[in-house]
């Protein structure tokens, strides 16, 4: 049973965490969570797919290559938020928000069952809660896999505490939902060996936790032979390295961290590997740090919350120091979640300290923390409210960030703002003018606009970067069909659908083009295929249904106009068409 003490820390714990994140709770899907999860929705429908994503790779539908990422658990709160809620944002935020405030009561109870001092153990929740690195975790939906593993590695701690088989046996299933969260839930049993040897446990306490420790080994070994099987790689398949250039990388970033942990207020949510640049400070820096880890982890007279802090910080940071290079990014403030909450137990330790000997000054300095990692986190969520305004707050902290740019340039297409979209889609070519994608969107701003040679020159430039790019193959292919080059036009959707074959719109414009030249056949194959593969596309069965009615498949096209009616009731072309056939047919 809680004490009253620890029912209080815990309310005040819940109320602070909700207030900070309160105003996250009204933002849209932004960046990965379109790929991630709205465009998810026809898979997540059926439940039969929950068993495909513990043999698949975490990663977009539209994604051509294989990811080194393994987080079917994650995946699978998608499939069941999309089931309860759809596609309504407010639910997967309160979701994240309610994990998170989670996160940070279990990690004030491991620290009340481990050290015995609801101080300590308030202080440490009370900074984890609203400290501002954390809020790229919270805020953006895609990374609830960060969230999922700091809770089962919480729990796994807590349930190892209590100890008994029971208890164990909840500890390794913990650390197995963990891992199927995402990958650096494998610290574990390093930590808790290091910990245990270093002293971390009582002698006695230690040796019964031996035979627990032994199985979290056991359970990495089964994990990586599934990864293995599921990913053809047991870490990514580009593998350690420690070339010159790598150890150059790996310092960087290790400064960075050490810098988000110590100043978390100049805060980027894109950290490009030209942004954290190489500098011999930066490494001495870094050097530093790790040394001071290191003492703090092994130095007889560290007291065991600091030990503890500092070996967490160790091995958490070694996951995503890019030994093991880091595909999405060398580094994001989402990587420090469940790494932090070492840095707020050695903050809380000394906090703790200071208010014993002087208590108002312990209680002044934990409230200007508070109040200035709280109001900064509050400030931070505002930038994940939409797509606008988190490119723009990528660029306002890294000005030379090409990707930032190119994805704020499609902002403003979509809003057809297309001088804007120009502008920066121009800027992030002029910082690298290796960015195929860059070229094909121009190519589709001049499309849109008319300008039929300037969009063919931009998606032939894409294409000579990237010759596999099929969206760019399939607006090229769209392009001469609008300027009456039908043979040219079949020919690019048609290595389009040779590069991906299951691009559904380029079997769309496929069929399109087919049915202009006359091949009605082959334009109904491919509009049947772009059925299989969108269902949900109105446009694919209002084509399908008029290619029937050209044949004289009435029965046919009355089929395909009653799905679209279905999709639109309101379609006056499906309306009209089936109309004209029940006439024709006499009902």
């Amino acid at each position: 049973m809680l004490k009253n003490k620890s029912k209080k820390a815990i309310l005040v714990l819940l109320l602070v965490a909700c207030s900070v994140y309160a105003n996250s709770l009204f933002s849209g899907f932004v960046w990965s969570d379109k790929s991630l999860i709205v465009k998810k929705q026809e898979f997540f429908h059926h439940a039969r797919n929950a068993i495909v994503l513990f043999t698949s790779p975490d990663m977009a539908l539209e994604d051509e290559h294989s990811t080194p990422y393994y987080r079917p658990l994650n995946t699978l709160t998608y499939m069941l938020d999309s089931h309860l809620w759809g596609l309504n944002p407010f639910w997967y935020h309160l979701e994240n928000v309610l994990l998170h405030v989670l996160v940070t009561v279990l990690f004030y109870l491991l620290l009340v069952e481990v050290f015995e001092d609801r101080r300590l153990a308030f202080f440490s929740a009370l900074l984890f809660a609203v400290y501002p690195v954390n809020a790229e975790a919270v805020n953006a939906i895609f990374n609830r896999n960060v969230l999922l593993c700091a809770l089962f590695s919480i729990a796994c701690l807590i349930s190892l505490k209590k100890g008994g088989h029971g208890w164990t046996l909840f500890s390794l299933l913990f650390y197995l939902l963990a891992l199927l969260s995402k990958e650096p839930a494998v610290i574990l049993p390093f930590f808790l060996l290091s910990f245990g040897l270093a002293g971390g446990f009582k002698k006695e306490n230690f040796k019964s936790k031996k035979g627990a420790v032994s199985g979290f080994f056991v359970i990495t070994a089964l994990y990586f032979i599934i990864r293995r099987l599921v990913l053809g790689a047991f870490t990514s398949k580009a593998g350690i390295s420690f070339s010159p250039h790598r150890l150059e990388l790996i310092s960087s970033v290790y400064f960075e961290h050490f810098r988000l942990m110590f100043f978390p207020f100049k805060l980027n949510a894109n950290y490009t590997v030209e942004w954290l640049s190489f500098g011999w400070l930066k490494t001495a820096v870094a050097a530093m740090g790790f040394f001071l880890l290191l003492y703090f982890s092994l130095a007889k007279r560290t007291p065991s919350p600091v030990r503890a802090g500092a070996q967490w910080i160790f091995w958490g940071l070694l996951p995503v120091s890019n030994i093991v290079k880091i595909p999405s990014a060398p580094i994001a403030e989402k990587y420090q979640y469940t790494i932090i909450l070492g840095f707020c137990l050695v903050l809380g330790y000394m906090l703790s300290g200071l208010h014993k000997k002087r208590t108002l000054a312990g209680s002044a300095v934990l409230l200007a923390l508070t109040l200035a990692f709280g109001t900064r986190t509050f400030e931070r969520n505002f930038v994940w409210r939409d797509d606008a305004s988190l490119y723009s707050s990528m660029i306002g902290a890294d000005p030379e960030n090409a990707l930032a740019r190119c994805n704020m340039g499609s902002v403003y297409a979509e809003h057809g703002d297309f001088k804007d979209a120009m502008r920066e889609f121009t800027t992030a070519l002029s910082i690298n003018p290796r960015l195929s994608k860059v070229w094909m969107d121009l190519g589709v701003i001049y499309y849109q606009r008319g300008l039929l040679s300037g969009a063919e020159q931009q998606l032939k430039t894409a294409l000579s970067i990237d010759p596999r790019l099929a969206e760019a193959r399939l607006n090229l292919g769209v392009t001469y069909a609008r300027e009456g080059r039908l043979p040219d036009s079949v020919r690019e959707l048609e290595t389009a659908l040779a590069i991906d074959p299951g691009f559904a719109e380029a079997r769309l414009d496929l069929g399109v083009a087919y049915e202009e030249e006359g091949r009605l056949d082959d334009a109904i194959q491919e509009y049947r295929m772009a059925s299989v593969l969108d269902p949900g596309l109105l446009k694919t069965h209002l084509l399908l249904g008029s290619c029937y009615q050209k044949k004289g498949l009435f029965e046919e096209a009355a089929r395909e106009f009653q799905i679209a009616l279905k999709l639109d009731p309101s379609n006056l072309q499906a309306i009209g068409n089936l109309n004209n056939i029940r006439s024709r047919l006499g009902y």
